[in-house]
């Protein structure tokens, strides 16, 4: 570990959470680890050279500034406010927590005890979706008019939560990024077939003010994956496919209308569009690096508590178990 890192401990050593651990180890970040899988326990320790440690004696290790928690979501409230009663700054993986009482628990928390709290909204810090944000932002898609995402996979069935807590923080996070308000309506409809009481396909449909409309797809039953956000404005029409070479992930297309002897507008399309280059940086590296320097720098992430919140509130509105509890004008 680097002499001026901040020391990180990662809870869990899973599918996602051995993915943190050799990022903050690339970062000199890495202290300690935490996982009750002895298999799992051996692998990182020949790998990495670290013991592993019960949660509570890390939490107790003065040396130990940062907690990365990737445990399943259901255990983020618990496990999360432990680490902040500790006074412990935390990265939690998204989503936050599977509701908005326990998200706004925690995000109260670590403004109490003064302590970071970062989500892993992970495209935040994809530099095509940085970059695509720059040209909204600058207006090379004149004003924003339709956001269209797509998540589609055959995905890791779970019973804790649906597909819109699965791969819905993702979107909903651009997308509240983009059109940078609150949507004044939300609606969703779902369809369970494996499990009667966990949708594993869903359709959120987002309205904002100034005449703009989201719609996210979400779906663990599809044969090929497909992470797409297409961003219509007036001018443009930007399309950020993730699943694509680096080179051609985030494409612009320029569009005209015109009218003609008085006929219905004539849509000139570039169907090609014209392939943005974006400067490589691995996005979980960069998400790792920005929760250390919010730390080291005081200064929130982008994803911080307050966002998180803000995506859970749309998330929870829109989930068909939950939509009953959360009022959309309710205060976070």
């Amino acid at each position: 570990m680097s002499d001026d890192a901040i020391a990180t401990a990662v809870i869990g050593a899973g599918d996602w959470g051995k993915n943190h651990i050799r990022k903050f180890h690339e970062l000199g970040a890495l202290k300690a680890f935490c996982e009750t899988n002895p298999e799992t326990q051996n692998r990182i320790k020949n790998e990495y050279g670290f013991e592993a440690y019960s949660y509570d004696a890390i939490l107790t290790n003065p040396a130990i500034q940062a907690i990365v928690l990737t445990t399943p979501a259901h255990t983020h409230k618990e496990l999360g406010l432990k680490a902040i009663s500790h006074g412990k700054h935390l990265f939690i993986e998204k989503p936050i927590a599977l509701n908005l009482e326990d998200a706004l628990a925690l995000n109260s928390a670590a403004k109490q005890k003064n302590v970071h709290l970062m989500v892993g909204h992970l495209l935040h810090y994809h530099p095509c979706f940085e970059t695509l944000k720059q040209l909204v932002t600058q207006g090379e898609l004149g004003a924003l008019r339709h956001i269209h995402a797509r998540r589609f996979n055959i995905g890791k069935f779970r019973q804790e939560e649906n597909v819109i807590w699965d791969l819905g923080p993702h979107d909903v996070s651009m997308v509240l990024s983009l059109a940078q308000s609150e949507p004044l309506a939300v609606q969703c409809q779902s369809s369970s077939y494996l499990l009667p009481t966990v949708s594993d396909f869903a359709s959120l449909q987002l309205s904002f003010a100034n005449n703009i409309n989201a719609e996210i797809n979400l779906s663990w039953l599809a044969p090929q994956k497909e992470h797409r956000l297409i961003v219509v404005g007036e001018k443009a029409m930007a399309v950020f496919d993730d699943t694509l070479e680096w080179d051609e992930k985030l494409r612009i297309h320029h569009h005209k209308t015109a009218m003609e002897y008085g006929k219905p507008p004539v849509l000139e399309r570039d169907m090609e569009g014209e392939a943005i280059k974006v400067p490589y940086k691995e996005p979980l590296l960069n998400e790792c690096a920005t929760f250390l320097e919010s730390i080291a720098n005081n200064k929130p992430a982008y994803s911080d508590g307050d966002e998180a919140c803000m995506v859970t509130k749309i998330l929870e509105q829109a989930d068909p178990v939950l939509q009953q509890t959360a009022p959309l004008n309710k205060a976070i």
